[in-house]
């Protein structure tokens, strides 16, 4: 059967500015680069450099100045916020520094919201696969408990397994490292790589660590807002 080699995310001239008190800020310029199905992508520079940007552009959770990002062939320029949530909906996970938990809903509950808001699945088959997961980053006995309770990397490991339920394509990390001790950071980065090789996804990995960014198989070096190193 024919591999489909066509970007899965594919960015052309991408730059980013803001207004700030003396006028204009440029945060990204000029950014072209493309990622292919299946393959793993870090994001490396400077804190200031745009790493963070850049996720957030190719995940279409912000509009660039100018050029473009085709995410799965899709303009993301020509389409609405409503119209990227649904592109995003079931095919793009997320982690993040901070977690992102909701505080108000258990583990389980955690894990399974992105189900319920993809639809199209029972509430049965949303709990089971959320347990699933559960049980597959070691948290199978915490299901019932709060983010609150839950240390820095259980809560990480929660957000890990909301990211992978939906089976994704393409897995987005931002820092997802950043607010643990170095033991615990390791043992989630093995566990994500693990489960993103299980699961086949396309990971976009942001991170200031250079160590965690050679697991990847390409490193983009970002220099104030350009692409030094592709």
């Amino acid at each position: 059967m024919h591999k489909n080699t066509d970007p899965i995310i594919e960015v052309r001239n991408l730059s980013k500015r803001v207004k700030n008190a003396t006028g204009e800020l440029t945060i990204l310029e000029d950014i072209t680069l493309e990622v292919t199905p299946g393959s793993s992508v870090a994001i490396v520079g400077a804190s200031g450099s745009g790493k963070s940007t850049l996720l957030g552009l190719l995940a279409g959770l912000d509009n660039a100045t100018s050029g473009s990002v085709r995410l799965f062939g899709k303009a993301l320029e020509t389409l609405s916020e409503d119209e990227r949530a649904n592109l995003r909906n079931g095919m793009v996970g997320f982690v993040f520094q901070s977690f992102q938990l909701m505080p108000h809903l258990t583990a389980l509950e955690n894990v399974r919201l992105p189900l319920e808001l993809q639809g199209g699945v029972t509430s049965h088959e949303a709990t089971g696969r959320a347990r699933a997961l559960l049980d597959q980053v070691g948290l199978g006995a915490r299901t019932g408990h709060y983010p609150k309770v839950l240390s820095g990397g259980e809560q990480q490991r929660v957000a890990l397994a909301r990211a992978f339920v939906t089976h994704p394509a393409i897995l987005f990390a931002d820092e997802p490292t950043g607010s643990l001790d170095a033991a615990t950071g390791h043992a989630v980065i093995d566990l994500m790589f693990e489960m993103n090789a299980a699961h086949g996804a396309t990971l976009v990995l942001v991170t200031h660590d250079l160590e965690l960014a050679h697991r990847c198989a390409r490193i983009v070096t970002l220099d104030a807002g350009r692409v030094a190193h592709r």
